[in-house]
């Protein structure tokens, strides 16, 4: 089927600076020298984004016959993009209201033949029906790759003793700069190995992204800008490699397989605690859950955590107008608006409705309090 993505409703431009980022920021707090993960990833690859691990990763499932691939129809473009370029048949295939997937509407989609490959999406950080899931696929003799985007910690999983015995999921990706403060960091598992020779930033380049991350030069751009009131300092991030632009692709680019993360973001991930992230991104959560009770404008999507290790918190919207109201107070709300046109019902609704609440581990207590008072005061 020819995709068809729709077109984005709202632009961070419309908005003021966030007071409460989506995201956590470099603070040379979170880093411990003296601290190391231990985490033993000698067979991850480490590229410069996730999209970029995903082109990796259906390069290197690619069948010599016809690739024909499920892709949930709620989604990120970003995830969807490598396997048009790749020239993969894709057909979507519908999610339940708690983004559960039903497996008998799946198997009906399988009876139809030809499918070889099936992406999981670990949506949010939660698991959901994900493990019944991807038994089924692996006991359809199906390709499994699974987007972690959101679960570095199910990424992470893969490498222990007892799941490096598990074959049933081909590949999995996640995307380390959503979880921990870092400038870029796809990262790649591959159930069988391939050669890769992925491009490593120069060492200038590197410096430059070092400087941006400790905030070097956003700290001179205020500074210049003191004197010189005209100036509009931005926070763009650093270049990524220069390429050919795909003109029919919006984020995927191909050089994006073919570029390797930056060496510092390694270290944050081996120096970071994650224990402690874990920790307080679980704790912020609950937290929210607990205290945000405005349920005439919307309700939280999950209602417990179980073993999960959330991303952000995902808030259904009675009605899209607040996702407005909330933005322009500075909350940095985020949300999935430019999935593919599908007859999911509920990938169509969630693309205004579903918001992505910041739960991360770098939100002081005040910043909580304003997003709970926030949602709490408006009105219907």
């Amino acid at each position: 089927m020819v995709v068809k993505f729709l077109s984005p409703i709202a632009n961070a431009s419309q908005f003021p600076v966030p007071v409460v980022s989506a995201t956590p920021k470099f603070r040379l707090t979170g880093i411990n020298l003296l601290h190391d993960s231990g985490l033993e990833l000698k067979n991850a690859t480490y590229t410069r984004n996730g999209r970029g691990a995903i082109g990796i990763a259906g390069e290197a499932l690619k069948k010599p016959t016809k690739n024909v691939i499920l892709i949930p129809s709620y989604h990120c473009p970003a995830l969807v993009e490598p396997f048009i370029w790749l020239g993969y048949e894709i057909r979507f295939y519908s999610v339940q209201a708690d983004l559960s997937i039903d497996i008998e509407t799946l198997k009906a989609q399988l009876s139809a033949g030809n499918v070889t490959h099936c992406v999981v999406i670990r949506y949010f950080g939660f698991s959901q029906n994900v493990h019944d899931l991807i038994e089924f696929l692996a006991n359809n003799q199906v390709e499994v790759i699974e987007d972690c985007a959101h679960a570095l910690f199910a990424f992470l999983a893969h490498f222990t003793p007892q799941m490096m015995k598990d074959d049933r999921v081909s590949a999995s990706i996640c995307s380390i700069n959503k979880i921990l403060p870092t400038i870029d960091g796809g990262a790649l598992y591959l159930k069988e190995q391939v050669a890769l020779n992925l491009s490593q930033a120069e060492w200038s380049d590197e410096a430059k992204a070092c400087a941006y991350l400790v905030g070097i030069p956003q700290a001179l751009g205020k500074i210049k800008s003191a004197f010189k009131p005209n100036i509009t300092v931005t926070n763009e991030e650093p270049d990524e490699p220069l390429a050919e632009p795909s003109h029919h692709l919006r984020y995927f680019q191909p050089v994006d397989r073919q570029s390797a993360s930056y060496r510092h973001t390694h270290y944050i991930l081996r120096k970071s605690d994650l224990d402690d992230v874990k920790f307080k991104r679980r704790k912020n959560f609950e937290y929210l859950l607990e205290n945000i009770n405005n349920p005439d404008v919307g309700t939280p999507l999950f209602s417990e955590l179980n073993d999960d290790v959330p991303y952000v918190m995902p808030f259904l919207l009675k009605d899209d107008k607040h996702f407005f109201d909330i933005r322009s107070l500075g909350i940095q709300i985020l949300r999935w608006e430019e999935i593919a046109t599908s007859e999911c019902k509920v990938s169509q609704q969630y693309r205004s409705k579903l918001i992505q609440i910041p739960c991360h581990q770098q939100l002081k207590q005040s910043q909580l309090d304003y997003i709970v008072k926030s949602i709490n005061q408006l009105s219907p």
